[in-house]
């Protein structure tokens, strides 16, 4: 985990922190502590925009669970 740290913005080992991941897994949204109001909304937004990308996409995987069940 240490590699990762500093690329990933987890300057601090005493805090939690959040990301957001699209379905290419590229961070799109990352925070630690107390949001501020702007900082909130811009995570909404963002992950609005990954919902509708998730509805567009093909249903492979649904189609894989539904071909394994027979």
């Amino acid at each position: 985990m240490e590699y990762v740290r500093e690329p990933m913005g987890m300057t601090n080992s005493k805090v939690g922190y959040v990301y957001l991941v699209d379905e290419n897994l590229k961070i799109r949204w990352g925070g630690c502590a107390d949001a501020m109001v702007e900082e909130t909304q811009a995570l909404e937004n963002c992950t609005g925009v990954l919902l509708k990308r998730l509805e567009r996409l093909p249903q492979k995987k649904e189609n894989v669970k539904e071909q394994g069940s027979d």
